[in-house]
């Protein structure tokens, strides 16, 4: 009888490049999204489309790519041979990769347990948050180990790969930025003595022989839109691209920062305010104090009135909007890994507490950043020597430096790291008011996923109760961030 409840129709193998494809368009993070204004990076005015509300809903849970990979390795072994061995390296990575989102979105999730409905485990208990980042960073140390051995034979290639064409020597840069990613989000977890944070960091900066990481712009992991057809169009591409910024104008948070810095990115990233270009100067255009944000907390009836009034900046739609190709976008890369450095050897993590070794990485995580929008080095120069830019050593200061200008290089990329960093640290501050609901609070996390609720409820019951005393809250703090 079991015969006949197979679908002749339906295929039941697939190769494991197939499978490595569609689980990379999960890790995608799409530019002008509601990671970008929860940011607060732009504001969203049309009711249409959202509001600016921080009364976040429920997480994504990835289970369904977690199944496509331990497909893809059971593919891969089926298939055999050692040209299926990255598949299992990759495997790893992204393995770590999708639990570190999940986890990160709510605190304790299901992962020992979970995927075992053909062993009859059809109600996964939840695992501690501590444990799951235990676990993950097991994972990228065995994702790292098993690329240097491929790497060091004659070069591989795997198919499927959207980001790297194959390109197995910057995978591994990748996996190892992803690990420095992962323990910087750890900064509160340095005392414990099971997490081994600073150690772990240590371990990979003072061997980039065996831990290579993405140190510029050629070995970004990022999507490179082709404008061929519809499915490869720069998500921001639209008929009429300035009706779609006006709808997106820059948020106060971000702008307030270009312009206290004098960033040359804001002429390329915005455009003038329009009571700045009707103010019948002829240089409007290349003033900073032409340009301003809205404040992210207002009522959107306001922000609508004074947006058209002419108050606020918009995005720079020839650059953004106009073109079917338009921008790539990261979703991780250079300018991160090099703040990432610099704040840890700021922490004295790494380094020694050497000031000049932390301004290196510093002001190297600015040149990518800016070299990213074609900023000339000229340019750069310039702006690496203001005494607003200059580092101000390892201190508070120097680290509200780092961390402010990590977050200027995630606007329009990498998803929601902008918000993670300033839900870590507090920097930038951000606005808010009566548009953002939630009690006048920025969430702390989003709910657990309404199936976990049907599907699940025994056990997430108690993992409630040992996180929040059973309140799903999106203003509680998760081990991560206490």
């Amino acid at each position: 009888m079991a015969e006949l409840r197979v679908n002749p129709n339906n295929g039941t193998k697939a190769s494991p490049d197939v499978l490595l494809s569609g689980i990379l368009q999960q890790m995608y993070y799409f530019p002008w999204n509601d990671a970008q204004y929860s940011s607060q990076f732009h504001c969203q005015l049309t009711s249409y489309y959202g509001d600016q509300s921080y009364n976040f809903g429920a997480a994504k849970f990835y289970y369904a790519a977690i199944r496509n990979i331990d497909q893809m390795v059971k593919e891969a072994r089926r298939t055999g041979g050692k040209t299926m061995q990255p598949y299992y390296a990759l495997s790893y990575f992204l393995r770590a990769f999708f639990y570190i989102q999940m986890t990160g979105q709510v605190g304790d999730i299901p992962m020992k347990e979970a995927m075992k409905a053909e062993d009859g485990i059809f109600e996964p208990p939840y695992n501690t948050q501590k444990d799951i980042y235990l676990q993950c960073l097991q994972w990228l140390d065995m994702a790292n180990d098993s690329l240097t051995e491929i790497n060091n034979q004659p070069l591989f290639l795997v198919k499927g790969d959207v980001f790297f064409n194959g390109n197995l020597v910057k995978w591994q840069k990748l996996v190892n930025a992803f690990r420095l990613r992962v323990l910087i989000s750890l900064s509160e977890k340095t005392d414990d003595p099971d997490m081994q944070v600073k150690a772990r960091f240590k371990e990979i900066f003072e061997h980039p022989e065996q831990y290579p990481v993405i140190t510029d712009n050629d070995d970004n992991m990022q999507i490179t839109y082709t404008g061929d057809n519809t499915a490869s169009y720069n998500p921001g591409y639209s008929e009429t691209p300035e009706a779609a910024a006006r709808k997106l104008p820059l948020a106060r948070v971000f702008v307030s920062l270009l312009t206290g810095l004098k960033d040359p990115r804001l002429f390329i990233m915005g455009l003038p305010a329009p009571i700045a270009a009707n103010s019948g100067d002829p240089d409007y255009a290349l003033k900073f104090t032409s340009y301003r944000g809205a404040s992210t907390g207002s009522l959107m009836s306001v922000l609508n009135d004074s947006l058209v009034d002419g108050y606020f900046s918009i995005p720079n739609y020839q650059y953004w909007f106009m073109s079917k190709k338009g921008v790539p976008t990261i979703q991780l890369g250079a300018a991160e890994v090099n703040f990432t450095i610099a704040e840890a050897i700021n922490r004295g993590w790494v380094g020694s507490g050497n000031v000049a070794l932390a301004a290196q990485y510093y002001e190297s995580g600015i040149k990518e950043a800016l070299r990213f929008f074609g900023i000339r080095a000229d340019s750069i120069a310039d702006y690496l020597a203001q005494p607003t830019v200059i580092y101000k050593g390892n201190n508070a200061a120097g680290l509200k430096q780092i961390l402010e200008q990590k977050y200027l290089s995630f606007f329009q990329n990498s998803g929601w790291e902008a918000f993670y960093n300033q839900r870590r640290t507090g920097i930038p501050a951000f606005d808010i008011g009566p548009s953002n609901k939630n009690g006048g609070k920025i969430p702390r996390r989003w709910y657990y996923p309404q199936s976990e609720y049907l599907n699940n409820f025994t056990h997430l019951k108690a993992a409630l109760l040992r996180q929040y005393q059973g309140a799903d809250n999106l203003n509680s703090n998760m081990w991560l961030l206490q």
